[in-house]
């Protein structure tokens, strides 16, 4: 039988086995992985880690690509996939946003491992821009603490998170693990979601639902973002919410950036017609773009009590999560290789949309429609 061909958009899914920083359990399960998966499938794999759309599109089309395994890094669009071989898709982020959702063609993804390092990761950019730790450290590196600079009551005073309320915006997998860590600090935390989450909010009573976002961006003096980018939230944070924020507020976000109009932002900081704090892991385009990035620090500069704090996408930057990460797309690709009917895809991580194929034939006889029958 003729083997299954997969194409890998990039080598890290093999070398971050050998990070030094990734445990020897993980380390070991990528290499047997690997090992099953050259044995077992048709395997080529991109000789650059970033390659760029018309290099991944050249490699699925020329090749007859079946099965792609890829990360946030490779956008997977309609002409890739339209007129292709391929019958799924399996990337190694939670977020699918960067792949087309091509009716018949499969696509996993890897849920329920980003939250506690998101959740960490999120806890830490908060507290850093309330004590101001970036600048008070670049203070000293710059060699800007001249003789005479001594510790006193009232210098580079900042504030501590006791007293400030949280709202999150969404209290799913990451929105709960902030909850459980923050929740016992006793500070007052109110969540909004598509539904009342009553089960957490019986074990924290400084735990409270709001109805609406207004009342979020009301009442906090720290939002934070952990929804999925779909085209309902695409800018869903916009001029009308940025205004209702409160002076000296801070808006954090660690989710997908295009969930901020970016443009709405800069223009309502420029003109000074709202006053807040940032710390931003994600970008509407990333890299972020250089005027971008020069227009907030130009209203950083005409504005210096506010705080912005700026990461390249590194919340999920855990070894042993991204590793993790690998483990279960290489999982899910040679499940999609080896299956003969969708019994077999049962242990799959396909994306919610999909999610009712763990059902079987019976609960959805649409199955038929999906690429895959046609190996079977």
């Amino acid at each position: 039988m003729e083997k299954t061909k997969v194409y890998l958009a990039t080598k890290v899914f093999r070398e971050i086995a050998d990070h030094p920083k990734v445990s020897e359990e993980k380390s070991n399960k990528i290499v047997e992985l690997w090992k099953d998966l050259k044995e077992t499938v048709d395997l080529h794999v991109s000789a650059d880690r970033f390659p760029d759309k018309q290099y991944i599109e050249e490699e699925i089309n020329n090749w007859g690509a079946e099965i792609i395994g890829c990360h946030l890094s490779h956008p997977i669009t309609a002409d890739m996939l339209k007129d292709s071989n391929v019958y799924a898709v399996c990337t190694s982020t939670a977020g699918y946003n960067h792949i087309f959702m091509q009716p018949d063609v499969l696509i996993t993804h890897t849920p329920g491992v980003l939250h506690r390092t998101v959740a960490d990761f999120t806890i830490s950019v908060i507290l850093a821009n309330l004590r101001n730790l970036i600048s008070l450290h670049n203070f000293v590196w710059d060699e800007k603490w001249k003789p005479g600079q001594k510790w006193d009551l009232d210098e580079n005073l900042n504030s501590t998170i006791d007293n400030k309320v949280l709202g999150i915006i969404g209290l799913g997998e990451i929105g709960k693990e902030i909850v459980k860590r923050l929740a016992p600090w006793g500070i007052q935390i109110i969540y909004y979601d598509i539904e009342k989450q009553s089960d957490i909010e019986s074990e924290y009573e400084n735990l409270s639902y709001v109805g609406s976002l207004e009342s979020i961006f009301m009442n906090s003096d720290i939002v934070s973002i952990h929804v999925p980018l779909l085209p309902a939230t695409r800018h869903i944070i916009g001029e009308k919410y940025l205004r209702l924020m409160k002076e000296n507020a801070l808006l954090v976000n660690t989710a997908r950036g295009p969930i901020i109009h970016t443009e709405k932002l800069l223009d309502l900081l420029e003109k000074k017609e709202i006053s807040i704090n940032l710390a931003f892991d994600v970008y509407e385009n990333e890299p972020i773009l250089e005027e971008t990035l020069q227009r907030y620090k130009k209203i950083a500069e005409e504005n210096p009590e506010l705080r912005f704090i700026f990461i390249p996408h590194n919340a999920s930057a855990d070894a042993d999560t991204r590793a993790e990460m690998a483990i279960m797309t290489l999982e899910d690709i040679m499940t999609l290789a080896k299956a003969n009917s969708v019994e077999d895809l049962e242990s799959l991580r396909l994306i919610p949309p999909q999610r009712y194929l763990y059902g079987g034939l019976d609960k959805k006889p649409d199955i038929e429609n999906y690429r895959i029958t046609k190996k079977w």
